[in-house]
């Protein structure tokens, strides 16, 4: 049996991301900070869902030249239309 792992950094007040969608809130790790255990996590998981704005933040925004997720499984979950790619079924 696999489990799902819900993994999302959120606000106090419940919020993933500002109103216009920016995430710019979030803290950026240096490298004294260390990954606090994200790696092990990272490394224990097979297959990514997101939805397609983060798709989109990922993409175009947060690593525009690196596949992030090389290696998993990735889905984008959306009512949009979307066309798959070598990295991502929708």
């Amino acid at each position: 049996m696999r489990n799902i792992v819900l993994y999302i950094a959120v606000s106090l007040d419940g919020y993933i991301a500002r109103q216009d969608g920016s995430i710019d809130w979030l803290p950026q790790p240096s490298e004294t900070d260390g990954d606090m255990g994200y790696r092990e996590f990272y490394d224990t998981i097979d297959t990514v869902v997101m939805g397609r704005t983060t798709y989109e933040q990922v993409v175009n925004e947060l690593s525009p030249d690196v596949w992030v997720y090389e290696g998993k499984a990735c889905y984008v979950a959306t009512t949009k239309q979307f066309e798959d790619t070598e990295d991502v079924t929708s």
